[in-house]
């Protein structure tokens, strides 16, 4: 640490170099001719003495300043260096006057020689005492003046070190860089570019070296000359040491210069450097966080899975146990059936009821076979769609990366889509309900065939215990098949409606046989009809214990009640679409009094209207042409809404008819499976509109931006 003066009393820390200049001493320009006194000499001592102790305070304070912030930036000490080569300069300069003065007082002088006498010989020497003064006052300042230059040498190897440190840095940011060279190609460049500036550091401080070591040599020569010739003024050798200097204050100055430059570039590297890491962390976090969101979905769906392959296996169990009753009333009917004679009549109602049987099952078998055909279309459309979304999700992601002009239309957009959202849930809401009163409904109709069927059992006379023992297994397998009904969705009842169905159609051919019993004649036709009927019926009990048929046919079913929520949604968002289209051209039709906006909007619309690939060109058009191509775009868009609303009506009117009548309830899957056919159908020969209204509705909104810009 520096060492601190002995008196601070009314010493001030800002002392001199307001200006870059020294404080002006009081010292007064004499005229050669009139003698100065001791007293004057003794001023001026005691001036510079001050002086000279205020600068070993400043230069005191300074490196103690140097010292707190030799850790932080190196600003302060290249700003004090500077105001110490500023010092210098003044320096120089009052040591010219100083010289000057000499000069004209060895002129006065030699001007008084030629009057001779003892008056001259005692000027003479009062001459060489001033002048001796005077040289050991410069020869003072002189050795202060090496003093600061030692200390801003000093400084300059603190920054020398500084410059290690950050070297050291660089050497660890190049690590980095090398890590780094598959994303950043041109940073080899950059590697050669800062060796080639250290090579310059390099040489430079081997060139301030050489300077030291020719400034040592030209000071030797100095001393050398001071002996050997005497007639050399000291003048000149001031000024050969001041140009020395100059030129090495000039050097170094331009090292630190280069210094601070390559600092600079530096910082500004490693700012660079920071953003893209930064940037890469960013990308890092929001990549973990979808992987996390993806990974809560896919557990989600296992979860989901689990429960669905439970509910399978508890409906299993449950189609097992039903078999099982069947299996039990079918022996209970054997049984009973021993003794029983059974009518041609019987038999012709029952060749007619398994014919019915057989006919419909080869009606639901078609049928099946025309809903998995139309399942594969659907599933294959399902994946042109979400192929048409992946692609409108990147137009989105490069529309979002073209700026931030259009936050506010995002916004607003925002807020249409959480609008549209909002109105999509209540409808889905009320198709529920919908729903929900047709399941109502169809547990009333079941409720009521049920009463019919007691009804009809309870008009029945039983002939024995045995008949009525099968009434109540009968009763107990309908009141199973309705617990399947109520636990399945609405396609899956309708199945159960069959099968109930036929166990209704069963009783009264078993009443009738019960009816009959007096004609034994009949008794092993009977047998043999019944036998035929049991194998029907265990094929039936059999396709009902496939659970990969079940699952096939609710899939569908559910697949198909899905496109139809996924068409209503379409329908909505196409209507929205068009709203937002008709408010964007009742807009352009008020711009239509400005023609240089209304051409400009015309053109851009134009654009929008023309193929992806023609090679016509917006330039090309006349007035009348642009406004015809508008109008088919307007006619384009209201041919869209025509069909959407087409395809409500008659997907409304479907719904409903399909749940009218007590009779109608074994065709609801039909209709359903008709409707879903119809929606496909209509889709498919508007898909190519939709295409293109969408392709269109995105230039649209792209240029609509462009035009507000």
């Amino acid at each position: 640490a520096p060492a601190c003066p002995d008196d601070l009393d009314g010493i001030n820390t800002c002392v001199g170099l307001e200006n870059g200049e020294l404080p002006q001493v009081s010292e007064e320009k004499v005229s050669p001719t009139r003698v100065r006194n001791m007293k004057d000499f003794e001023n001026q001592i005691t001036e510079l003495k001050k002086e000279n102790f205020n600068l070993k305070l400043r230069i005191y304070f300074l490196e103690e300043r140097m010292q707190q912030e030799l850790d932080g930036p190196t600003e302060h000490v290249y700003k004090t260096n500077i105001e110490l080569k500023v010092e210098v300069e003044s320096l120089k300069r009052e040591l010219q006057e100083r010289e000057q003065l000499l000069i004209k007082a060895s002129k006065a002088v030699e001007s008084l020689a030629e009057g001779g006498g003892s008056e001259i010989q005692r000027v003479k020497e009062d001459a060489q005492k001033k002048v001796q003064q005077v040289e050991d006052l410069l020869t003072k300042r002189i050795l202060l003046l090496e003093g600061d230059v030692k200390a801003a040498q000093a400084e300059l190897e603190k920054a020398f070190a500084g410059t290690e440190t950050e070297k050291a840095l660089r050497l660890s940011l190049e690590s980095k860089l090398s890590e780094m060279k598959k994303m950043h190609k041109g940073d080899l460049e950059m590697v050669l570019v800062l060796e080639e500036k250290d090579r310059l550091i390099e040489e430079l401080k081997l060139s301030l070296k050489s300077r030291e070591a020719l400034i040592q040599c030209l000071e030797e020569e100095k001393s050398q000359t001071a002996c050997l010739d005497e007639n050399v003024s000291s003048g000149e050798l001031r000024r050969h040491s001041a140009a020395l200097r100059e030129e090495k204050e000039r050097d170094a100055e331009a090292a630190q210069m280069e210094h601070q430059k390559e600092r600079s570039h530096f910082e500004e590297m490693i700012q660079a450097l920071q953003k893209d890491l930064r940037e890469k962390e960013r990308e890092i976090a929001t990549e973990k966080k979808n992987s996390l969101k993806r990974d809560k979905a896919i557990q989600g769906l296992t979860m989901a899975l689990k429960s669905k392959e439970k509910e399978v296996e508890e409906l299993n169990s449950e189609i097992k146990e039903l078999s099982a009753t069947f299996a039990e009333a079918k022996e209970a009917l054997q049984k009973t059936q021993e003794g029983s004679e059974g009518s041609q009549a019987a038999l012709t109602e029952k060749e007619a009821l398994l014919a019915e049987l057989r006919s419909e099952n080869l009606t639901k078998s078609s049928e099946n076979h025309r809903l998995r055909r139309s399942i594969k279309k659907v599933t294959q459309e399902l994946s042109d769609l979400q192929q048409e979304k992946a692609r409108l999700e990147r137009d989105l992601e490069e529309a979002r990366c073209e700026g931030s002009r259009g936050a506010r239309t995002i916004q607003d957009l925002r807020n249409e889509v959480e609008k549209l959202c909002n109105e999509v849930n209540e409808r889905e809401k009320a198709v529920e309900n919908c729903y929900k009163s047709l399941l109502s409904e169809s547990n009333n109709k079941l409720r009521g065939q049920e009463q019919v069927i007691r009804h009809l059992i309870e008009s029945a006379s039983p002939k024995d215990p045995l008949l009525q023992k099968f009434n109540e297994k009968d009763l107990e397998a309908v009141q199973q098949n309705r617990y399947l009904m109520t636990a399945e969705d609405l396609e899956f009842r309708s199945e159960g409606l069959i099968t109930e169905k036929c166990s209704s159609q069963q009783s009264p051919g078993s009443k009738l046989i019960f009816s009959q019993e007096k004609e034994q004649s009949d008794y092993e036709k009977l047998i043999q009809v019944l036998q035929q009927e049991q194998d029907i019926y265990a094929q039936l009990v059999r396709s009902l214990q496939d659970s990969d048929s079940m699952d096939t046919v609710q899939a569908e079913l559910n697949n198909i009640f899905a496109l139809r929520k996924q068409l209503e949604r379409d329908v909505l968002t196409y209507r929205n679409l068009q709203k937002s289209l008709a408010e964007q051209i009742s807009e352009i039709r008020r711009r239509e009094e400005e023609p240089f906006s209304f051409y400009s909007d015309q053109t851009s619309y134009l654009s929008i209207c023309l193929e992806e690939n023609s090679q016509f060109q917006v330039e090309h058009f006349s007035q009348e042409e642009l406004k015809k191509k508008v109008s088919e775009l307007i006619q384009l868009v209201k041919e869209l809404y025509t069909d959407n609303q087409r395809l409500k009506k008659t997907f409304f009117d479907l719904s409903c008819e399909g749940f009218q009548g007590n009779g109608r309830l074994e065709s609801t899957e039909q209709r359903e499976v008709r409707s879903s056919i119809l929606i496909l159908a209509r889709r498919t020969r508007t898909r190519s509109k939709l295409e293109r209204v969408t392709r269109i509705i995105s230039r649209m909104t792209s240029i609509w931006s462009r035009v507000k810009r």
